[in-house]
């Protein structure tokens, strides 16, 4: 992961700050991912085929139901406004606004997900948790775990506080009412395996007498 940014002849900075207009004429000539991080790019780590399996699932179970309707999926490549100067990537997103096909930035977003990864996921989950949840337009965020058939959902209510839910099994399913969309984990993690937990055995004191 590298901070700072890079200038036009690609001579990393990492003291200088970068407006977020500068970053995106900036990253859109480049082939790594980046994030604008409270003024300073930061790049992405990539992610394993067993996350992008589950990113793929949750596109296409996304869309089917976006299709046609007032909102747009999003994928990876859009970016989030979580501050004046911060612009994150999920993994994807429902965009309930009307963006600019030129833009980069959701317009609008009202749904961020987030595939989580082992080396990641503590970060998912606090620091990033806490930007989406400044999102003005956002009802809903998913972190969606790797090892296990489980899902974290967080809703803001009419009242405008956050409630969190956690959805377990495969036969289970994430309801996101007020964007008529359900998710069921068969389909999310659909074409995956996962390994049985070790059982923990007793080891027995002696022989009873």
């Amino acid at each position: 992961m590298a901070d700072g940014w890079y200038s036009d002849d690609m001579q990393p900075s990492s003291l200088a700050k970068i407006a977020p207009e500068d970053f995106f004429a900036w990253v859109a000539g480049q082939e790594e991912r980046y994030e604008l991080v409270d003024g300073e790019v930061v790049m992405m780590a990539g992610a394993g085929r067993r996350h992008d399996h589950i990113v793929v699932n949750l596109i296409t179970a996304v869309n089917l139901q976006t299709r046609g309707g007032p909102c747009q999926t999003f994928t990876g490549d859009t970016y989030v406004s979580t501050s004046p100067s911060s612009r994150r990537m999920p993994d994807l997103g429902i965009d309930c606004g009307t963006p600019d096909e030129a833009s980069l930035m959701a317009d609008k977003p009202t749904l961020v997900v987030e595939v989580l990864s082992p080396t990641t996921a503590g970060f998912d989950v606090t620091v990033k948790l806490a930007e989406y949840q400044s999102i003005a337009s956002l009802d809903y965020i998913l972190f969606v775990d790797t090892e296990s058939p489980k899902a974290h959902l967080y809703s803001r209510g009419d009242d405008r506080r956050w409630m969190d839910t956690v959805v377990v099994g495969l036969d289970a399913s994430v309801e996101l009412a007020k964007l008529d969309v359900s998710l069921e984990l068969k389909d999310v993690f659909a074409g995956l395996s996962f390994r049985m937990k070790p059982r923990l055995v007793g080891i027995a004191d002696g022989p009873q007498s």
